[in-house]
């Protein structure tokens, strides 16, 4: 059985899943950046933005665990190591 990474949990129990939320915010971001002539940039930090909501940690922390998560860094030190190559 495949793990359900969650990134949301809406009050009905009702999942958005992180490949979901990604992807939905991508587009978006895709939309908006296209504006200046940065699509796929835009593209690439809707895809980021997220990616630490993989983490063990988060995923605890999203279903009940009090414990303090930074899901946020794990985004930009990727966007950092592909900015540098």
């Amino acid at each position: 059985m495949r793990e359900i990474y969650a990134a949301h949990i809406r009050d009905d129990e009702i999942i958005q899943t992180n490949k979901e939320h990604l992807e939905g915010t991508a587009v978006l971001a895709r939309c908006f950046a296209e504006r200046f002539g940065s699509g796929e940039f835009g593209y690439l930090c809707g895809i980021l933005h997220d990616i630490g909501k993989y983490s063990k940690q988060f995923q605890k922390r999203i279903r009940g665990s009090n414990q303090h998560v930074d899901h946020s860094t794990a985004g930009s030190i990727e966007s950092n190591n592909l900015l540098k190559n």
